[in-house]
């Protein structure tokens, strides 16, 4: 039988109930390893420019992913890129391995899949936020902010456009990746991990009520694309354009993608469609690509020889002959056909007794 996404890591033959939780313990540990590097290399970075108070302004405003602070937003985008390396050398220490069955059920990150889905994507989310914000300009003018194009908001969408990508996907690998087949570990019903994982992925959010229930869509959403497809690449995608759209309106002055504080149940309709939107057209493109949702069956391994204690005299002179698994069985013995009798010529009875003796009365017609 075939094998779904939640449960690569309990499928295989080198399973423990004990890796998956160890190797998130371990990632905790090298996540705050590497942030610890990361804030001492901004501590020297701050402290030779413009003093030690711009990095207590940045410990303070940690998190916030405020695009006016370029150096804060840069800073805090990568203390969560850095939780890639951290999951995944996490997961290869302890296993399962390979860690490729981590991004899909294919054992790697599908590249061709991830381009059709970020299409997909970024068609969604201009059109459902881009027509939030034209109706927002509509109807309120003075909520929406005219565009701003400067050197600096440049400099910002430069940023936006190289770790976005990898912040989105940080994300995935712990949320939708890690948390969906640890619990997935545990149950075989799909629906289990996806719920789970879904106040995990709001609790590491710092919103009001309405920004964290927007957060909750998105993440049950990303969750049924992962088990529906296989992998993450469609989460992937999907975050990647929803925070790229987001981030570019706010370098542009146009919204605040951080700030939530006036939101309220209609500013979920844009969710709503784009999830609704996602979820029928990744669908339709997994079926028309015939994409591979699920894992092969990995067949068992051979069960191991122990050795004969104490080993028999022979053992100590006899070659030792090495067995291949599973043993090549003999073809079956087939009987030797038996010999045929040689084949007795018919003799005609007119034909003389020896060549060249005709019998008395014998004429042509007798033959």
């Amino acid at each position: 039988m075939s094998t779904r996404y939640h449960r690569l890591a309990r499928e295989t033959p080198a399973y423990a109930w004990w890796k998956l939780p160890v190797a998130g313990l371990l990632a905790v540990v090298i996540w705050i390893g590497a942030g610890i590097v990361l804030i001492l290399v901004a501590l020297i970075v701050f402290a030779a420019g413009s003093g030690t108070d711009t990095f207590d302004a940045w410990t303070e405003a940690a998190g916030d992913l405020d695009l006016q602070h370029l150096d804060f937003f840069a800073l805090d985008m990568l203390s969560l890129v850095i939780m890639i390396p951290a999951v995944l050398l996490a997961v290869l220490i302890t296993g399962p391995r390979p860690i490729g069955y981590l991004s899909s059920v294919a054992g790697r990150l599908r590249t061709g899949w991830l381009a059709r889905t970020a299409l997909i994507s970024f068609a969604v989310f201009l059109v459902t936020i881009g027509g939030s914000v034209a109706i927002g300009e509509l109807t309120d003018p003075a909520e929406v902010s005219a565009p701003h194009v400067s050197t600096r908001a440049i400099v910002a969408i430069g940023l936006v456009l190289l770790l976005t990508p990898f912040q989105a996907a940080a994300e995935e690998y712990v949320f939708r990746g890690y948390v969906l087949q640890l619990v997935g570990s545990w149950t075989r019903f799909a629906a289990i991990p996806v719920i789970v994982s879904v106040p995990l992925f709001v609790a590491g959010h710092e919103y009001e009520l309405w920004g964290l229930v927007d957060v909750g869509i998105f993440g049950l959403t990303a969750a049924v694309l992962t088990i529906r497809t296989g992998g993450l690449e469609a989460g992937i995608a999907a975050h990647t354009a929803n925070n790229v759209v987001l981030f570019v309106l706010d370098a542009l002055g146009m919204i605040s993608a951080t700030d939530d504080t006036d939101a309220g149940p209609t500013d979920l309709i844009p969710t709503i469609i784009s999830s609704v939107a996602l979820l029928v057209l990744v669908e339709w493109a997994a079926r028309r690509h015939d994409l591979q949702r699920t894992r092969a069956p990995i067949p068992p391994p051979p069960p191991p020889q122990a050795p004969m204690w104490p080993p028999p005299p022979y053992a100590y002179w006899w070659p030792r002959v090495q067995q291949a698994w599973p043993p090549v069985q003999p073809p079956p013995q087939q009987a030797w056909p038996a010999p045929v009798p040689p084949r007795t010529p018919t003799v005609h009875p007119a034909t003389p007794d020896y060549p060249g003796e005709l019998p008395p009365g014998w004429t042509p017609s007798s033959r």
